[in-house]
């Protein structure tokens, strides 16, 4: 499902000049120039991710499903280990949209693909090569922010951008699913879902403002990762900031993981047909736009990040113990209200998932705000973006680990789920330790 534009490192002490860009935008210029692109992001990721290749490999090439987990594990790995050259290179020459539009067209070419593919190897290579194009065009898009907004107005672009994320995915899903009668034809959506994201990614590529060109020259790799050891030194001395970043690579393990797992485990244990998919993440992706849109940002100006944090790990706890007490077979009568187990857990566990989705990406990012210094700023969100994706990293290999070693049985899944438990409850408690910190004027340019 969708992520978020706090994912990804954005260099704020790269001072941005009004007369770089162009003029200022309205809201619908930076809605179809700019937003629509998450649009496209948050779809590949719920059809593909979420929803069909898990089933494609599984059903039609009679893969385990712990294969996905070691496919997107090795994806993730990649990403997290080019993640410094990929900021690097944005930094270093100032545009975005050239390296933008050559991770889009090689997401969207491998992508497809997969309609063609009828060997494990060749899927499983395409896959990898789409992920981490896909997250590579992501990190230049949400590099792309401080052209298209202000310090007034960056985190309504940020929320209206995550919403429109999420209302694109829901509508890709009711678009394709029809396309999936049965999990046999999981394949057809491969075709239309790289067009789809290349439509949607094609004004960002084209239309919105980019930053002036600053060097043709090559990225210096070894500096790039110098850096990276040198902010890591850096963040080891805010001492708030550093358990922050321990307890968000925690917690992230777990929501990373919701992603690709929540899909094998309602498919594999509760019993959902691929199509049937779209009426449980449905729910979950409306609850996470509203939520993204109208509880979490006016909950963090009320109560502060750090409760707002704690409040969305809690409802985690929720879901885990959720997923892990609703059983295959189990119904809830309540009178004139019968709820077989699909729907028991489609009214339950979605809600919940979409809440915490959207709470982890708007609160964690506030926080990680107030607690950095602005001349650090950049190095703050790059070393963050790096904690994610590791993170990313460590959860799809814990569960995948858990699924080999136990197999594709019932007790594989939830020894699965219960390890995510862990995971959110000890980021909770790092979290916990943390002053209760608002952002202030010190924590962005002046």
């Amino acid at each position: 499902m969708a992520r978020s534009i706090g994912d990804t490192a954005i260099d704020m002490t790269d001072k941005v000049h009004m007369s770089d860009l162009e003029c200022p935008m309205t809201w619908w210029e930076i809605l179809f120039k700019y937003s629509l692109f998450e649009a496209g992001d948050s779809s590949w990721s719920l059809i593909i991710v979420s929803t069909y290749f898990g089933t494609f490999l599984q059903v039609v090439l009679k893969k385990p499903g712990a294969d996905f987990g070691w496919a997107v594990t090795t994806g993730a790995l990649i990403i997290a280990v080019v993640s410094p050259i990929l900021g690097a290179a944005a930094d270093h020459s100032g545009r975005r949209q050239p390296y933008l539009r050559l991770f889009v067209f090689s997401a969207a070419a491998a992508t497809a693909g997969l309609a063609w593919t009828n060997t494990v190897g060749a899927a499983m290579l395409l896959f990898i090569i789409a992920y981490v194009c896909i997250n590579g065009a992501f990190t230049f898009f949400t590099a792309m922010t401080p052209a298209v907004s202000t310090e007034r107005n960056v985190s309504t672009v940020v929320s209206m951008t995550v919403g429109v994320g999420y209302g694109g995915a829901l509508l890709s899903m009711l678009a394709l699913s029809p396309l999936v009668p049965n999990d046999l034809l999981a394949g057809r959506v491969f075709l239309p879902m790289a067009l789809i994201y290349l439509v949607l990614a094609m004004p960002a590529m084209f239309l919105a403002p980019d930053f002036v060109r600053k060097s043709r020259a090559m990225v210096d790799l070894a500096a790039a990762y110098g850096r990276m050891r040198k902010t890591f030194n850096e963040a080891r001395r805010h001492r708030n900031l550093f358990r922050f970043l321990i307890g968000d690579f925690l917690y992230e393990n777990a929501v990373a993981s919701v992603i690709t797992l929540m899909g094998l485990y309602a498919r594999n244990v509760m019993g959902f047909q691929a199509g049937e998919l779209a009426a449980l993440f449905g729910p979950a992706i409306v609850v996470a736009m509203l939520s993204a849109w109208f509880v979490f940002g006016p909950l963090v100006r009320a109560i502060g990040p750090k409760r707002a944090v704690l409040i969305d790990l809690a409802v985690w706890l929720l879901l885990f113990g959720a997923v892990l007490a609703i059983r295959p077979g189990q119904s809830l009568d309540l009178g004139a209200l019968h709820l077989d187990d699909k729907q028991l857990f489609t009214a339950v566990v979605a809600p919940l998932a979409g809440i915490g989705l959207a709470g982890v990406w708007t609160s964690s990012r506030v926080l990680l705000t107030a607690l950095t210094p602005v001349e650090k700023s950049g190095e703050f969100w790059g070393l963050y973006n790096l904690s994610g994706r590791t993170a990313s990293v460590l959860g799809d290999a814990t569960w995948s680990f858990v699924l080999t070693m136990l197999g594709e049985r019932i007790l594989g899944y939830e020894v699965a789920v219960a390890a995510l438990a862990v995971y959110v409850l000890c980021g909770g408690a790092l979290i916990a330790t943390i002053p209760d910190v608002r952002p202030s004027a010190a924590n962005f340019l002046p």
